[in-house]
């Protein structure tokens, strides 16, 4: 998948990357859904983003819990 612009934007990053760390929010997890959203946004088609979310909460769960 690939990652959206705002996340490799010099000035959008870190103002990201603030933002995520006041609001206690994983910022691999939300890099991971937002490249979710992209990969299916103007698709037309809905099958297989539940399991690809759900997929990308798994991994963050594995991570958290090592």
């Amino acid at each position: 998948m690939r990652t959206p612009a705002c996340f490799e934007d010099k000035d959008t990053r870190p103002l990201i990357e603030k933002l995520c760390q006041q609001n206690k929010i994983d910022l691999q997890l939300l890099t991971e859904l937002c490249e979710v959203t992209q990969k299916y946004s103007g698709s037309g088609r809905k099958e297989g983003i539940i399991s690809d979310i759900a997929n990308c909460i798994d991994a963050y769960l594995q991570r958290e819990s090592a």
